[in-house]
């Protein structure tokens, strides 16, 4: 994903039903917020809507250089991988 206003705002609409992890490729993460918010009564849903909101902000407020060097993953699940960002630098 390279446009960073459209994964921004696909964050704050839609990340209660997990498609930004659709959109870079997570798919077994983004079937997993659907079966949990419809097992749970749409409760982890309301907290992923909340978190997107969360997310989609801190993504819109990036720079287009930090959007392109960040890796995606990170961005939508909130937490680092520990991994250098650029080895081949």
């Amino acid at each position: 994903m390279d446009n960073k206003i459209v994964f921004g705002i696909m964050t704050i609409i839609f990340n209660c039903y997990g498609v930004p992890n659709f959109m870079i490729g997570d798919v077994k993460t983004g079937v997993l917020k659907i079966v949990l918010g419809v097992v749970t009564c749409s409760i982890v849903m309301i907290i992923n809507a909340i978190k997107g909101i969360i997310q989609g902000i801190a993504i819109l407020k990036m720079t287009d250089e930090e959007f392109a060097a960040a890796n995606k993953a990170d961005l939508v699940v909130g937490i680092p991988s520990g991994k250098p960002k650029a080895e081949a630098e």
